[in-house]
């Protein structure tokens, strides 16, 4: 080994976002770069949000991220076996409950298939079954093409209302937390290529999934220690007013502060707040990161289990309750969080998206919004497009609304980041700011 090799200057990168997105490109890029991880909120992590709730006042639930698993995950999951992150097996389940119980039932067991017993006598919810198993063996080679809309391939298939209205979009609107309107315009082929990945087709191979032991907040306060261990300079509290570009750099503008220098910034949050911190946003980056819309879907913490579907045997990880079903039924999904993070039942916890009805107010201990990403044509075609243009203006993007707005999506899309400038030379530049390493 030469030790005459000369080693790779270090660049001045700022991160805008501390959710995974931007805590992994920290990760990433901090051995070898000055980075400076900025959140406007006073806490680093992102959706991963844990709150102290139950009877006692000592029992920490997750309201945002929740369970993994290690054949999808495979960068977080890395991460959390290098961070020696505690993590515990979950219970993964799904039910539904329809117009006030008209119609139940749940994937467990063929018993809870049939937990209604009158479905066993009728036609349409056995023709819904017969559904389920011609969507499973047929619909990747019927979305064969980019183009077509899920609602297409229903059509396409030949399969029936029940299985449109009573299982794939509630299915679809409990994963993506998406009204069903909208989950009836999302590609099909993505929509199947990831139920084919998460062994949403069979019976058999199902993952198993796990959760982080005391929240998710556990590892994220490991990942904050182990990039100020790196020097990454965090600044929470720090929300940023603007960000402009130039030639020889980026300024970033903090609100209330004084503006900063960099070599690249890295826009580690929603599409729709990096448009707006852009002062100079180009024609193309308007009209991609417009391109992506959001849906705001309200979060409670509680211990009412109204909530849940009527017949106790219908119980699962994941409910989708619906009062009226129709085309533009908002979502209505519950998590059922003593059984997705082994909460003791004589706590009962839940974590309701959007309830049909309301909760009880003094069984709530947590609200809160999040918006999470649309995943129409439209967007998934704007995900191309700022791949292809990634790192343009030292501008790169980064979060999990570029995949499909899930945990390991925002990581990934950070080692995309990280990837992208290695092959574009970027890490190998010194930094033309005049400012010692």
């Amino acid at each position: 080994m030469s030790f005459d090799a000369p080693i790779a200057p270090s660049r001045r990168i700022a991160i805008i976002g501390s959710g995974i997105a931007g805590m992994a490109a920290a990760l990433k890029l901090a051995p070898a770069n000055r980075v400076t991880l900025i959140e406007a909120e006073p806490r680093l992590g992102g959706h991963a949000r844990t709150v102290i709730a139950g009877k006692n006042g000592d029992q920490p639930v997750d309201t945002g991220f929740i369970v993994f698993n290690y054949a999808n995950y495979p960068h977080l999951t890395r991460m959390f076996m290098d961070l020696d992150v505690p993590v515990e097996k979950s219970n993964m389940s799904f039910g539904v409950s329809l117009d006030n119980g008209r119609v139940e039932y749940a994937l467990r067991s063929l018993g809870s298939v049939f937990a209604q017993r009158q479905n066993m006598l009728r036609p349409e919810f056995l023709g819904m079954l017969r559904d389920i198993m011609r969507f499973n063996a047929r619909a990747v080679e019927a979305a064969e093409s980019d183009d077509i809309t899920v609602y297409e391939l229903i059509s396409k298939l030949g399969l029936g209302e029940a299985f449109r209205r009573d299982y794939l979009l509630p299915i679809c609107g409990a994963i993506w937390s998406t009204p069903s309107g909208e989950v009836g315009a999302f590609p099909a082929r993505s929509l199947v290529r990831f139920f084919q990945n998460h062994a949403l087709m069979s019976p058999k191979g199902q993952h198993q999934w796990w959760t982080v032991s005391g929240g998710s907040i556990e590892y994220v306060k490991r990942l904050e220690a182990r990039l100020r261990l790196l020097g990454v300079d965090i600044r929470p509290n720090c929300p940023v007013g603007s960000v402009h570009r130039d030639a020889a750099g980026v300024t970033v503008r903090p609100v209330g502060g004084e503006d900063e220098r960099f070599d690249d910034v890295i826009l580690a949050c929603h599409s729709d707040q990096a448009l707006k911190l852009l002062a100079d946003a180009s024609p193309e980056e308007r009209a991609d990161l417009s391109a992506v819309s959001y849906r705001p879907n309200r979060a409670i913490l509680h211990a009412d289990p109204r909530q849940m579907p009527m017949r106790r045997a219908c119980w699962s990880s994941w409910v989708y309750r619906a009062q009226k079903v129709g085309a533009e039924t908002e979502v209505g999904v519950t998590y059922w969080m003593n059984r997705l993070q082994n909460i003791p039942e004589n706590d009962p916890l839940f974590v309701t998206l959007n309830p049909q009805t309301e909760v009880r107010e003094d069984l709530i201990y947590d609200e809160v919004t999040f918006d999470h990403p649309v995943f129409d044509q439209a967007a998934l075609a704007a995900q191309k497009r700022i791949a292809q243009r990634n790192g343009t203006n030292r501008t790169w993007f980064a979060g999990a609304w570029l995949r499909f707005g899930f945990h390991e999506d925002g990581f990934a899309s950070a080692m995309r980041v990280h990837r992208d400038m290695t092959r574009d030379g970027v890490l190998s530049q010194a930094s033309p700011l005049g400012i010692p390493a």
